[in-house]
C-alpha cells in the first residue's frame, strides 16, 4: 500500500534525536535516529518491513504545540502604546502562534504582553510576557519569557 501525498504522519523527536515511527499499515512501532536529519530534511519516506511506504514528518521543536482557536489581546511593552487582538492559533509550553486580528506592526524582538482565556473547565485566564521570534505577514510565533514547568492551567490544557 502506498499512500497519498496528504497523509504525512507527524512524529516527535525526543532529545536523544530518536523518533517511534509507527507503520500506519500493520502499526509496527519501531525507534529510528534521526538527529542527522536535524535543520535539513523534515519530511521523510519510510518503507516498513511490510513494504508499505508512508511519510513522516519529523518534529524537532522542544514542546508540544495544541492546535487551537481562541482569542486574545496584546499590548507592547518595547513599544509603548501598541496593543491589538489576536487570534491564538497553537500554543505549547514554550510560546504560542497567533494570529494578528488588523495591521500587523510587531517585529521580530518585539516584547508585547498577551492575554488569553483558555477553553477548559476552569476558563483559566493566562497572561504572559512574550518576545516576537517569527513575523510572517499577520501570523506571529512568540516565546513565552517567563514560561515555567509550574504554569499548571496550561501543562494541563496541553495534555488534554
Amino acid at each position: 500500500m502506498v499512500e497519498s501525498k496528504d497523509d504525512v504522519h507527524k512524529v516527535y523527536v525526543n532529545q536523544n534525536g530518536i523518533a517511534a515511527l509507527k507503520c500506519p499499515a500493520c502499526e509496527v512501532t519501531r525507534t529510528i535516529k534521526v538527529q542527522d536529519f536535524k535543520g535539513d530534511k523534515h519530511i521523510v519516506k519510510v518503507r516498513c518491513n511490510c513494504r508499505n511506504v508512508f511519510t513522516v514528518k519529523l518534529e524537532f521543536r522542544k514542546n508540544y504545540r495544541k492546535e487551537t482557536k481562541l482569542t486574545g489581546d496584546y499590548f507592547g511593552v518595547s513599544k509603548e502604546g501598541m496593543r491589538g487582538k489576536l487570534l491564538i492559533l497553537n500554543v505549547s509550553r514554550g510560546g504560542i502562534g497567533a494570529q494578528v486580528i488588523g495591521m500587523n506592526s510587531n517585529k521580530v524582538g518585539d516584547e508585547l504582553r498577551v492575554s488569553f482565556t483558555l477553553n477548559d473547565r476552569q476558563n483559566s485566564l493566562i497572561e504572559k510576557r512574550v518576545v516576537v521570534r517569527l513575523v510572517k505577514q499577520n501570523y506571529i510565533g512568540c516565546e513565552f519569557l517567563d514560561a515555567s514547568s509550574h504554569d499548571k492551567a496550561l501543562g494541563f490544557y496541553l495534555m488534554v
